[in-house]
């Protein structure tokens, strides 16, 4: 099976924009569903029969997972990362130091039209407009790439035909060997896992005179969370969980000439847990929320590459 998905920003929600930049995938549920119902009412079929007679439409729900390989550059990450945080400054003197520095905003960008491309086999391509990123999480583990799990919410597709996507570029995957220490309250380190969640708790608005979304915006208030395993060697973490100690985080990635830098903000340990299971080494299993305070808005990254802008890339 071969398929791949392909990105374009929008300029007004919902109406479709060329892509511009296509990306390898492993999985993907997107797609566009019909909700339907029955018309309740006492006479049956035949008049004789206890069976209803009538349905309608509810709604059609636009959205799924997109599951992608984590890139510095040539697989979407940096489009990603826009829409999912908000806001960008671009930066970088050229060439591999292009330096697109990412932070969360109050409101996400218009949205994104997207193509799934499904490959042979009968199954046409399909388009889907409107979309914005509900949750985007990062994560990565000993011995693996690192991997980009994006939940959408969209407004409508188009029917399933032929689509022709931007080819493909070179990919520069993000890889466990990559990774530095996570630095955090004046002490380094070394991760065994790593993942980064961002959430926004978006829905789909529905408003009569329509079967989709008229728009897709925030139900509650944005989360960001890191939760990283450490090989136990030191105890400042757990003083750190029961004193409430805050500080910002930092992990960077890099593979010599491109780098993903991620700094959680004020960060604050929610839940620490390091069991004994063994006769084996302990892990310790901590997880971080980042929060804003007026000047720093509870996460901030910078993706550095060799395109100009961040949605190259």
């Amino acid at each position: 099976m071969q398929a791949r998905v392909s990105f374009g920003e929008e300029t007004t929600a919902g109406t479709e924009e060329a892509r511009t930049i296509s990306a390898r995938i492993n999985s993907t549920t997107v797609q566009g569903k019909v909700t339907r119902d029955v018309v309740a009412h006492l006479y049956g079929s035949g008049g004789s029969v206890a069976n209803v007679m009538d349905q309608f439409d509810v709604s059609k729900d636009i959205g799924g997972e997109i599951v992608m390989p984590a890139c510095y550059q040539g697989n979407a990450l940096g489009m990603l990362l826009k829409h999912a945080m908000g806001a960008i400054s671009e930066g970088g003197g050229g060439g591999p130091t292009y330096a697109h520095t990412l932070t969360l905003s109050g409101a996400l960008p218009a949205g994104l039209s997207i193509a799934v491309e499904r490959g042979a086999g009968g199954l046409g391509d399909q388009e889907f407009y409107g979309n914005k990123i509900a949750s985007l999480e990062l994560s990565c583990q000993v011995g693996q790439v690192m991997q980009a799990r994006a939940t959408l919410i969209g407004m409508d597709c188009g029917a399933r035909g032929s689509d022709s996507p931007p080819a493909l570029t070179t990919p520069y995957y993000i890889k466990h060997n990559h990774a530095g220490s996570l630095g955090f309250n004046s002490a380094s380190y070394a991760l065994r896992s790593f993942r980064l969640m961002i959430n926004n708790n978006l829905e789909a608005i529905r408003e009569l005179g329509s079967l989709t979304a008229t728009e897709v915006n925030r139900s509650a208030m944005q989360a960001v969370e890191l939760e990283c395993e450490l090989v136990a060697r030191s105890d400042a973490p757990y003083a750190a969980h029961l004193a409430g100690t805050q500080g910002d985080v930092t992990v960077t990635f890099s593979d010599g000439t491109r780098s993903l830098a991620v700094t959680l903000h004020n960060g604050v340990i929610m839940e620490y847990d390091d069991p004994i299971n063994g006769p084996g080494f302990i892990t310790q299993r901590i997880k971080w929320r980042g929060f804003g305070d007026g000047t720093k808005h509870g996460l901030g990254i910078v993706l550095t590459n060799g395109v100009s802008t961040v949605v190259g890339g």
